[in-house]
């Protein structure tokens, strides 16, 4: 059912179990169970008897039947054992616990005895460590690593995903998840997603196609027609913008469930109100571009209130990708790049610093850096991910979660990405309509996320790494769930 594990678990695993064996605290897998003599010359098993011990990963609880299903990572093998009310559970510390407190993905050292398949004790592995809350990660499926925070992992073969309390692949993964990750020393062995995604699609949007939408501080983007967004399941302001104007709507996003959002009531007043905003860069000589147009920074900028993405980029330094928005009559900006030869993160990475500056007279306007809205002194930054089949992608900054946009890297002329099915589901390329499935789009090196949608059915993306050879790519997706 699942590859064998890498050296380094397997020979991590084997010379703990070993070195229980030789202190004494187990007992090999042929001896005899421990006992006791009682009076009247009857033999019994003592409470605490085994006659074996393992190290896995739980797997699953099954607790009407009382068993517990785990996954050995030396053997690569899955199996069960039961428990009843004898059997006892601890944490790493070695303080009792119930079963309920134990959850899938957790490295479990286990005593039982092998005829009957009776857990005697189970405990969690002091040798693994836990990082929870994890929303900004970078995943490399060609080499299988994960960066978090800066750091890389290597991500074991024999690694479980866990999502919704069952066994999920790595391309289920999305970069708006929120996960829970075990590893020993720098191998990954679990990675549970805590929190996934839900779906937003506007309605009655016409007025708005062209603008910005901005989700709580997880999703950032421009309005298209017909585009389903992948949102953080949570609740949250969802802020629009478009020729001056900005109308805030309530939203609660539900793993897998889409929600539709009704933005019609928000109406163009008369008048379009504008900002004046001083830039002041470094280098000098950096280019400055508001929404995709070149402007003039030697003299003040015009600028509609709402959000505006800005970018600044000069030969020998790292392009800055920055949102602002303009909420008051004048505001100063103040961004600064940093030399190609200090970058630290990725080859495709842009990052920087930049500020709004602004004063009670003159007004005032807010950076928004990546997908988060923050105020002065933001540093942005971006890391993008790449993989052989799949891979997740997105922004990384101080305080903020990924966001998946899609990464291209360069076309590959004349072949395509097929989505071959599953037939007649309504296919989105990072977020945008693209048609019905069987359908193919010109090929794009790099990772991308695909949405697919069907009438009573529940959303599903999935985040695939599309490879630059010359060649046509195919992908066949499960079929959806009804809802």
């Amino acid at each position: 059912m699942h590859k064998r594990g890498k050296k380094g678990i397997r020979v991590l695993l084997l010379l703990f179990v070993c070195s229980l064996i030789l202190s004494g605290c187990t007992k090999e897998q042929n001896e005899e169970p421990v006992a006791e003599q009682e009076t009247g010359g009857f033999i019994t098993l003592a409470p605490d008897a085994y006659d074996s011990a393992d190290s896995a990963i739980l797997v699953e609880k099954k607790e009407s039947e009382k068993r517990l299903v785990l996954y050995n990572l030396v053997r690569g093998k899955e199996y069960y054992l039961e428990y009843d009310g004898s059997t006892r559970f601890y944490d790493k510390y070695g303080s009792s616990v119930s079963l309920s407190q134990l959850s899938e993905g957790e490295l479990l050292e286990v005593q039982f005895l092998k005829e009957t398949r009776k857990m005697v004790t189970g405990r969690i592995s002091d040798k693994i460590w836990t990082m929870e809350g994890v929303n900004r990660f970078d995943l490399d499926i060609t080499n299988r690593k994960m960066k978090i925070l800066d750091e890389w992992y290597e991500l074991s073969d024999d690694a479980l995903i866990f999502s919704e309390g069952g066994i999920a692949q790595l391309m289920d993964i999305n970069a708006q998840d929120t996960l829970i990750i075990r590893g020993v020393d720098h191998e990954i062995y679990s990675i549970v997603v805590d929190k996934g995604h839900g779906y937003l699609r506007l309605t009655n949007d016409e007025y708005f196609i062209g603008g910005w939408i901005e989700v709580g501080q997880k999703v950032i983007r421009q309005i298209e027609e017909d585009m389903l967004l992948v949102v953080p399941e949570g609740s949250y302001d969802v802020h629009l913008s478009h020729s001056g104007i900005e109308g805030v709507k309530k939203v609660d996003i539900q793993r897998n469930q889409e929600v539709e959002l009704d933005v019609g009531d928000i109406r163009k007043d008369d008048l379009v109100k504008y900002s004046t905003l001083v830039f002041t860069v470094e280098p000098a000589t950096a280019s400055v571009y508001m929404d995709g147009k070149s402007v003039d920074i030697s003299r003040t900028v015009k600028a509609e209130y709402g959000l505006h993405q800005i970018m600044v980029k000069a030969d020998g330094y790292q392009t800055v990708i920055q949102y602002i928005k303009v909420s008051q009559n004048a505001a100063n900006v103040s961004i600064k790049l940093d030399a190609e030869k200090d970058r630290s993160v990725s080859e495709n990475s842009t990052a920087g610093s930049a500020s709004v500056n602004t004063a009670a007279t003159t007004g005032s306007a807010s950076a928004t850096t990546g997908s988060s809205s923050t105020t002065t002194n933001t540093t942005t930054g971006s890391s993008s991910t790449s993989g052989s089949n799949t891979s997740t992608s997105g922004s990384s900054s101080t305080n903020t979660s990924s966001t998946v946009s899609g990464n291209t890297t360069g076309i590959t002329t004349g072949y395509k990405v097929n989505i071959d099915g599953p037939k007649g589901a309504e296919v989105y390329l990072n977020d945008t309509y693209i048609g019905v499935a069987p359908i193919s789009f010109a090929k794009k090196q790099g990772t991308h996320v695909i949405t697919l949608r069907k009438i009573n059915y529940q959303p599903k993306s999935y985040t695939i790494d599309v490879d630059g050879e010359q060649r046509n790519q195919s992908y066949t997706f499960p079929e959806l769930l009804p809802q």
